[in-house]
């Protein structure tokens, strides 16, 4: 069964509820199946339990297993294909990287969609060349990414909140030298960039708290 990231939110908004467990596991389960409160209380007690022990398994996501498996570059979001992008460098902006680190902090799990949705590049299939090819990125329709993103595999969100976290916590010297290096090029705003650092401290501190 494919799980979607707009599911896998769901299920991770329920089971940080505080509630009876039993009552917790019905309604995961009813998540996970989108069946009613019936169907689930007259399913076999044998059925019941295999479904939430393949639940435990999906939450059971460990950081290096997700950092040892390859990314995937291009991912089917329903019936769109888009491309993401894990280099912060070119055309990945401050602006792009600024979005993703405040994503992150502000309850990364339940913002995949727009961590992907910030790292995305729309892509369409061309006849001419039988391949997708890449359109613009409009920094507009960042929420219709973002929707679309919600029917994406939920691995491939989860991948990219542990990236850009791993990011954030061991490159940020090197990430901060190379985009001063680039703002001061192009005559960056020193303002953007002194809210680039302040956010990446606040993530780093986020992350922290969160794995305690």
């Amino acid at each position: 069964m494919k799980l979607t990231i707009d599911k896998f939110q769901k299920l991770h908004s329920i089971a940080t509820m505080e509630m009876d467990e039993i009552d917790k596991a019905s309604n995961l389960v009813q998540i996970l199946l989108g069946k009613s409160v019936d169907y689930v209380e007259s399913m076999p007690l044998k059925k019941f339990g295999k479904i939430c022990e393949d639940l435990k398994r999906t939450f059971d996501l460990k950081v290096e297993d997700e950092m040892n498996r390859p990314p995937r570059q291009i991912i089917a979001c329903g019936s769109k294909v888009y491309h993401l992008n894990f280099d912060i460098k070119n055309p990945f902006n401050t602006g792009r990287y600024i979005e993703v680190l405040t994503f992150s902090k502000d309850d990364p799990i339940m913002n995949m969609h727009n961590i992907l949705a910030s790292i995305c590049t729309p892509m369409h299939w061309s006849w001419l060349k039988m391949r997708y090819v890449k359109d613009e990125f409009n920094v507009l329709k960042h929420e219709e990414y973002a929707d679309d993103m919600k029917k994406a595999d939920y691995r491939h969100g989860y991948h990219a909140m542990v990236f850009f976290y791993l990011l954030s916590q061991h490159s940020t010297v090197n990430t901060m030298d190379y985009l001063v290096a680039q703002m001061n090029l192009r005559k960056g705003n020193k303002k953007r960039l002194q809210q680039l650092r302040k956010i990446s401290q606040a993530v780093s501190d986020g992350y922290t708290t969160q794995k305690r």
